[in-house]
């Protein structure tokens, strides 16, 4: 758990060291033939990586403890960006976990010396 500032910029600087180090593994790639010949091995692969780390392609993180769904998309959001965070929106508000977390709150609940009630 943290604060909204202080979990952007932990985000941030991840999405910015990931974004630096995939870069350099595709240069790495490039390098010389034998690299390349291994690229080529590994180009579906590598191109799935790239995938689950694009921002447009997660679209955007869900809000809990809220009643009804949310999803926070990236500041620099695309087109792309948008529908992924409709369809991750729909896929939220269908696992029924807002229904859940209604259900047992009580058993989420602190006492006032932070111990569970």
């Amino acid at each position: 758990m943290t604060d909204g500032f202080t979990g952007n910029v932990l985000l941030k600087g991840v999405e910015g060291t990931l974004k630096y180090m995939l870069k350099l593994l595709k240069g790495m790639f490039y390098k010389n033939t034998k690299n390349k010949v291994a690229g080529l091995l590994i180009k579906s692969e590598f191109g799935d990586l790239k995938a689950q780390l694009d921002p447009s392609e997660v679209g955007g993180t869900a809000l809990l403890g809220i009643s009804k769904p949310v999803i926070k998309a990236h500041g620099s959001s695309d087109a792309k960006a948008f529908q992924s965070a409709i369809r991750q929106a729909i896929q939220f508000a269908e696992s029924g976990i807002i229904d859940e977390i209604t259900a047992n709150i009580e058993y989420m609940r602190l006492d006032a010396a932070g111990e569970e009630a």
